[in-house]
């Protein structure tokens, strides 16, 4: 039928594909098919509530020019494309798009979309019972966060689809939870809170993703602490387990069974900061508000103070390395201000650098592997050591790459965790250290090997002396707390006289606001890689990543030319632009000066 034939010709030029793209379609029989369950058909551009990305929002924002009846439903099928079944597209729109930061959070290269399987995960026995205490170093969500996510962290669109998962029935069909509890103070509420591991929460947006086709995550910046709460800081209480729930029935019936509170549990015996804390704490889960933002300027200081911070840092590692001269500190009597002279050294990175070292140091670069479905469960370490006393008699070569054969690189995975292989999220690759034999151990001997590596770290030589280290890491804040997880806490390692960040090290000579994957840095340096996400091999690069920094932003000073000679004034707009975020770290004869004495607390609150 004509009209037939001119439905057919609208939806080629709407959808754009090719003329085969619609073949044996047959609009006549399509009409026949009912609505579900009385919705109404999608006509705004909201891509989020399509299962086909851009294929729904061009669709649905196109206006088409036939009148069809308003009685005629094959015109609301057209528009409300998100009836449309996965067979019935065109190829080229079965794609998804992945969210920035989910992206950067695990790299992973397509949205698992296999409900059926997602909902077959299930969780191994805890091996608690009721009223043990969790694990130390455990993460949790409360439950009420679980419950109100939709509201209060997924954007209007997305929370009218995933609220009727959220709601009791949906929430509890097909899933276990293992619920633990913490009794409050009497003098703030009297009911106990429900908690929940924080990897059961990140499976139930997976499978919620998979059913809706959307993104949700958890939230990053401020909110991404509510969802992975660590207990235990200060001697204070740790969750008990209530019990493991495998229906809404059963789970009311934990609900009906919580013991009373446990005497040892009480804030008596907890450090005053533990009981701050800890009272803090509950109160923002009694009373979930949105934290008020700070002011623009205060966040503006905060950023221009971190942008100081991480250059003095590169100039520190560019110290350690022989690229920079460490200030004098006597002063010079013939200068007005009787401020600290330098002399900066010329830079010709085809011969061995002029600087004489303080000390040699070790670079230890660390970097951790856990496995995706539960964070907690650590897989592989990957160490990476350079010790400068090698490289004093060698050239750096260009960006630094002569050096990099003198870094000596381990790979540790842990026997008990080694059945736990990534697959889906990331691509793991344990089996795959480019820099060596792996080496498989116990979960008591970690901290141990940590602790000789670390803290009783030596020369590379054999010669047995002692070298202060300086640790290395690529978004130190996730490595942080996954050592704190095995036990080793980088704040009281003894022998650790400073700490790198590649990824503040980049975002600085960047100058970017956003933080970069190793691996594009890599590239950017033109530095082969391959094999990452093993994690000896991610130290072993990050540890490159480093050294190439140091040498790139040694090379880019306004003060020195490759050759030592001045390369004139900085431009006024450049000067201004340095001044006002920060991208200056007090001029070329400042050397970074000493690690300011928080920087390992520091660490440790970003890692919380």
């Amino acid at each position: 039928m004509d009209d037939d034939a001119d439905f057919l010709r609208r939806l080629q030029a709407l959808t754009g594909g090719d003329g085969a793209t619609w073949d044996g379609f047959d609009p006549a029989a399509w009409r026949s098919i009912p609505l579900s369950t009385g919705e109404e058909p999608s006509t705004g551009t909201d891509r989020a509530a399509s299962p086909t990305g851009g294929f729904a929002h061009n669709v649905a924002s196109a206006t088409p020019s036939h009148d069809y009846d308003d009685d005629d439903d094959s015109a609301h099928m057209i528009f409300g494309v998100r009836h449309l079944k996965m067979d019935e597209l065109p190829p080229q729109t079965r794609s998804y798009k992945l969210s920035k930061a989910r992206e950067l959070a695990s790299e992973e290269r397509d949205v698992v979309r296999d409900v059926p399987r997602l909902e077959k995960v299930g969780w191994p026995d805890t091996g608690l019972k009721p009223g043990d205490k969790s694990p130390a170093g455990a993460t949790f969500v409360p439950w009420r966060f679980v419950t109100d996510y939709p509201l209060m962290y997924v954007g209007k669109r997305n929370s009218v689809l995933a609220a009727p998962l959220f709601e009791p029935e949906g929430i509890h069909q097909n899933r276990i939870w293992d619920f633990f509890y913490i009794h409050q103070p009497p003098d703030l509420d009297s009911k106990p809170v429900l908690f929940v591991p924080t990897y059961q929460f990140q499976h139930l947006l997976d499978v919620v993703n998979a059913k809706l086709e959307i993104n949700l995550t958890i939230p990053h910046g401020v909110n991404s602490n509510k969802f992975t709460i660590s207990f235990g800081i200060g001697n204070t209480p740790l969750p008990r387990f209530l019990g493991r729930s495998t229906s809404l029935e059963a789970f009311e019936s934990l609900c009906e069974a919580i013991p009373p509170a446990n005497p040892r549990d009480s804030l008596e015996q907890a450090t005053q900061y533990g009981r701050d804390e800890f009272l803090k704490l509950l109160s923002s889960i009694n009373n979930p508000k949105k934290k008020p933002q700070k002011s623009s300027e205060k966040n503006r200081l905060k950023r221009i103070q971190n942008h100081k911070a991480w250059g003095r840092s590169i100039k520190r590692v560019q110290r350690y390395l022989g690229l920079r001269e460490k200030v004098d500190a006597s002063r010079d009597e013939s200068s007005e201000g009787g401020a600290p002279t330098t002399t900066t050294p010329t830079l010709d990175l085809s011969k061995p650098m002029a600087t004489t070292l303080d000390q040699p140091v070790m670079f230890i670069a660390v970097d951790l592997e856990a496995y995706e479905f539960n964070h907690n469960l650590v897989t592989e370490i990957g160490l990476a050591m350079l010790d400068t006393a090698d490289i004093t008699a060698t050239a750096p070569g260009d960006e630094g790459k002569v050096w990099f054969p003198h870094i000596r690189a381990r790979h540790l995975r842990i026997k008990e965790n080694a059945w736990a292989l990534n697959t889906t999220h990331v691509q793991g690759c344990a089996d795959h250290f480019e820099f060596g034999k792996s080496e498989f151990i116990s979960k008591t001997e970690v901290v141990p090997a940590l602790e000789k590596i670390i803290d009783n770290a030596v020369a590379l030589d054999g010669s047995g002396e002692k070298r202060p280290v300086v640790l290395v890491f690529h978004e130190s804040k996730e490595d942080v707390k996954y050592l704190r997880t095995l036990g080793y806490d980088i704040s009281g390692a003894k022998n650790v006289i400073d700490l790198a960040d590649t990824r503040e090290m980049h975002q600085y000579i960047q100058r970017e606001l956003t933080s970069t994957k190793l691996q594009t840095i890599l590239g950017s340096l033109n530095i082969s890689c391959r094999y990452l996400h093993n994690a000896g091999n991610d130290a072993a690069y990050t540890l490159r990543a480093m050294i190439a920094l140091a040498v790139k932003k040694r090379l880019a000073s306004p003060a020195v030319s490759q050759e030592g000679n001045s390369q004139g004034h900085i431009p006024y707009a450049e000067f201004v632009d340095k001044a006002r975020e920060g991208w200056s770290s007090g001029g070329e004869d400042s050397d970074g000066g000493e690690p300011h004495i928080g920087i390992f607390e520091k660490g440790m609150d970003q890692a919380d």
